[in-house]
Formats: structure tokens, sequence, C-alpha cells
């Protein structure tokens, strides 16, 4: 990616970085004519943060072909590779869909469940939100408090912050550290603003679904190397998802051995990269 090093610098500094017109209109479409099946009748959320005005779809990686195609984009890869350890976790795919009247939701950070004292000492997940339609200061497009990954304990309603509106056109993305603290924003406007956001954990650190059982090894066959490995028919070494001490891959490549690669070794014989220049920039 042309400016990685300004990019990583200004998600370092600010905890976020916008991606602009990453997909382009025939690939919104597609995403358009998938999600709508699974929106059909779909309740309003059940509470503020859900949102009493918005519906979500959850377990999106099991739900076809186009949203794990999202999750795999080259562009938020190629982040993740930084930011995270080999074999990271595709920790939850939803789509986000806020409607007219809805409020602000709470300020939050994505990696609160993960109880690893603030700050981080590095990036313990990262969250991608895209705007499968514009994003508007009227229609709710999210909101970030720039530098507050950094932060230690405090809430926002403790300490002074700017807050920082991420207006993009569809086909953004917004990619930022777990620890930030952001919000939906609320929703004035007479139409609706629909997100898909996918978020990446470290290996060693348990998703927020259960991928798993979203997408079991009759399904994961279908799925790319690189899905399935994110999905967690993957080792983090020396031994972290292993089945009756040997790869899950077993489960879903009957060939196993014979099309075994780097990316398909035993638990034993995998070894961690070293630290990317990301990584050491954030812990120096």
């Amino acid at each position: 990616m042309a400016g990685d090093s300004e990019l990583f610098e200004r998600f370092h500094s600010d905890g976020y970085v916008i991606l602009e017109r990453a997909l382009d209109r025939a690939a919104l479409d597609e995403i358009l004519a998938a999600l709508g099946p699974y929106e059909a009748h779909r309740p309003m959320g059940r509470n503020d943060f859900e949102g009493k005005c918005s519906q979500r779809v959850y377990s999106l990686a099991g739900k076809g072909p186009v949203f794990q195609r999202l999750a795999e984009h080259p562009r938020i890869l190629a982040l993740c590779d930084e930011l995270l350890l080999p074999n990271f976790l595709l920790s939850t795919l939803q789509s986000i869909r806020l409607h007219p009247g809805e409020t602000a939701q709470p300020w939050h950070t994505d990696d609160a469940f993960y109880l690893v004292p603030r700050p981080r000492s590095h990036t313990l997940a990262v969250t991608v939100i895209w705007a499968i339609e514009d994003f508007t200061a009227e229609n709710g497009a999210t909101e970030v408090i720039p530098g507050s990954h950094r932060w230690g304990t405090e809430h926002p309603d403790e300490r002074p912050h700017e807050i920082a509106t991420a207006v993009m056109p569809a086909g953004s993305a917004l990619v930022f550290d777990g620890a930030l603290w952001h919000r939906g924003g609320a929703n004035r406007s007479a139409g609706t603003r629909l997100a898909l956001s996918p978020q990446y954990c470290q290996p060693y650190l348990r998703p927020q679904e259960s991928q798993l059982l979203i997408v079991p090894p009759e399904a994961a066959r279908g799925c790319s190397d690189r899905m399935r490995a994110m999905l967690g028919y993957s080792i983090h070494p020396p031994f972290i998802g292993q089945v009756d001490g040997m790869h899950p891959l077993r489960l879903v490549d009957p060939d196993y051995r014979a099309h075994k690669g780097r990316d398909r070794v035993v638990a034993d014989g995998l070894l961690a990269r070293p630290e990317s220049a990301m990584t050491q920039r954030r812990e120096g």
C-alpha cells in the first residue's frame, strides 16, 4: 500500500485511519443484495447499545462468501498483518443499520472485555467499520476520540477530549484500535446509515463470536486458506487451537499432509515472525 509509513504513524498517534473509497459501486451493490434477505423483518435492537432504532445482523461470516470477501479485503489485512500477530482471528462480523431517530450510542471501546490493564502495551483488537452507505454528520457517522486508545482507565466523561466524526463516502472504511473510545452517532436524517463491521483480535484471545460454530468444518472447506485461519482453523504457537494434539485443519482437509505448506504446518513446527516495526513503535 502506498503511504504505509504515514498510515501506520496516524494509526499510532490518533488510534484510527480512514481508507476512502476502498470498495467500488459493484462491490457495494453485491453486499446490499446479499444482506437484504437477512434484514427483512429484522427487529430493532434490544437496548440503547444495540440501538432501539437500529437493525443488526450478526454472524455474517456464515451467511455468504460476499461477507467473507469483505473480511479478507487486502488493504485491511495488510494493516492487521502489521498490528496483530500471525494467524490473528476474526472476532465478529456484523451489519449495523441506523434508522431515522436513532440516538447516539454510549461511549465504549471494543476491547473492554479483555481484562488487560490500560494503557495497552500493544493492540489487542482492530475494528473496521465499512460505510456501505454514505456516512454523514446527520445520519449517525461514527464518532471517535483521537488518541484515546492511549488513555488509562478514564472514561470520556472524566476528562476533556476532542471528537472526530468519521464522515466518509460509501465504500470507505474506518479502521481503529479496539482500545479507542468511540460511539455510533445520532441519526437526525430521513434516511438510514448502513455499515458492515468486521473486528479482528490477537490469536491468543477469545473472539466475540464462536466462528467455528458459525462456519463448521463442512462449510469451511469452501473458504480460502486465509479465511479458515481467521475463523480459528489455525494454530497460535506453540499449540493454541489444537484439536486432539493436532492442527485443526485436519478436520477440514482430509489430505492435510499432502497439502501442508507454510500456513499449514503442525503446531510444534510453527514459528512466530518477529514483531513488526509498528509494534515496536507502539511499545517504544
